[in-house]
């Protein structure tokens, strides 16, 4: 590239960063107003520190949302075209170009977050309709056909090679293992929103006990350990199957927990049980618990006969902890069983979707069956949820002073 055009791109990105304070440094509230019925119009999103949460927009104009199972790269597909962002970084892709944002894609707790400028950049072509913003407080949408996404050719994004190379798979670097503790622990409670999970005779819903449970346990981890706990919910609302192993990639946790309680078609049946994960379920009874949990989350059939890309990714991804992965499934169930003074059903294996794609030890347990009558009074009541939460804890300590002391083997013997 000639040095007077190297310098032009130096000189716009250098206009782009100094003009983005005056538009990023805002907070409050963006009213959103259009001349005809458009998704989106009478509507507002929400702006902090400069930023939109993206899940507020993808609701507000009924965009589709695909995340790769290394949670990295996002694409996003609305009425008027797609596009693909990749996790911190500002670039955008849509129609063979980019756009570059004033700051990356990047993550806001437990939520994606992009910069202000996206709804102008990047919002258009995927509504098809132009975007103009008035002011920091309100955006106006135009007639359908109007939006467009001016890019930039790859050849013209020399300092942004690294990020586009990142866009194709590598497979990555071998990094020896450092004993060290847990730092981040990302906690799943299952289900949500639309996604009741199993329901007791007496009215408790899944949905709503695990996610207690796993309120309790994070401020036991976070105030006894000093450990980070991230939920991938923290209310009632769907969370898609990519995105909570994404939401642990993206906070690089050292262990994913999902929880989750049981169901049986005969009410006698009772315990608790954990899991990890394997394309082969170890029984039929783990066979029949994946089908359930992997239904739930809008995923039917095999995982093995997904497109192959995911296959290979989950090679990379989760084979590398398979081992760790049971060994915390071991403690946990170990610690259950002692505290909660249950049936032991014991550790398993089966093909939950939800635990694919984590790159770190990633395991799933079912706290108690809901539809057994003693085991759903149990679990209904508080201090019940709180022995849970603290057997769960017990284990979960354990494995880090092995992990501190160097005991966890990473490799399979």
């Amino acid at each position: 590239m000639s040095s007077p055009l190297r310098i032009a791109l130096v000189l716009f990105f250098s206009l782009i960063l100094l003009l983005a304070p005056s538009a990023q440094s805002g907070a409050g509230t963006i009213m959103i107003t259009g001349n005809d019925t458009i998704p989106g119009t009478a509507a507002s999103l929400n702006l902090s520190d400069g930023r939109l949460i993206l899940g507020d927009i993808v609701k507000v104009f009924s965009l589709r949302t695909s995340m790769d199972l290394l949670g990295e790269r996002l694409d996003l597909v609305g009425d008027g075209g797609s596009c693909r962002l990749l996790l911190d970084s500002p670039l955008v892709l849509s129609r063979g170009l980019f756009a570059v944002l004033t700051s990356p894609l990047g993550t806001a707790g437990s939520a994606l977050s992009v910069p202000l400028d996206f709804l102008t950049k990047v919002l258009p072509a995927l509504i098809g309709r132009a975007v103009s913003l008035d002011g920091e407080d309100s955006m106006t949408v135009g007639s359908p056909g109007t939006g467009s996404f001016d890019g930039i050719p790859v050849e013209d994004l020399p300092r942004y090679a690294s990020f586009i190379e990142r866009d194709k798979y590598q497979q990555p670097v071998d990094i020896k293992k450092v004993n060290h503790g847990l730092r981040v622990v990302v906690l799943d409670p299952g289900h949500g929103g639309r996604s009741s999970g199993a329901h007791g005779n007496a009215g408790t819903v899944e949905k709503a006990l695990v996610l207690s449970v796993t309120e309790k346990l994070k401020t036991m981890l976070e105030d006894d350990l000093g450990i980070k706990v991230v939920l991938t919910r923290t209310a009632d609302y769907f969370v898609g199957l990519k995105e909570r192993t994404a939401i642990a990639n993206n906070n690089r946790a050292d262990l994913f927990v999902s929880v989750h309680a049981n169901a049986a078609f005969r009410e006698g049946v009772n315990g608790c049980e954990t899991y990890y994960l394997s394309f082969s379920a170890s029984d039929l009874e783990a066979s029949q618990l994946a089908q359930v949990e992997n239904k739930a989350l809008g995923i039917n059939g095999d995982l093995r006969q997904g497109p192959i890309l995911e296959a290979i990714l989950w090679d990379m991804a989760q084979l590398e902890f398979l081992n760790e992965s049971g060994q915390v499934a071991s403690r946990v169930q170990k610690s259950m069983v002692k505290t909660l003074n249950v049936r032991d059903r014991g550790v398993r294996q089966a093909p939950l979707a939800v635990l694919v794609g984590a790159r770190m030890p990633a395991i799933l347990v079912e706290i108690g069956f809901i539809t057994n009558p003693a085991e759903e009074i149990n679990l209904d009541r508080d201090p019940y949820q709180t022995r849970i939460a603290r057997a769960l804890f017990d284990a979960i300590a354990d494995y880090n002073r092995a992990l501190i002391r160097g005991e966890v083997r990473t490799e399979s013997p």
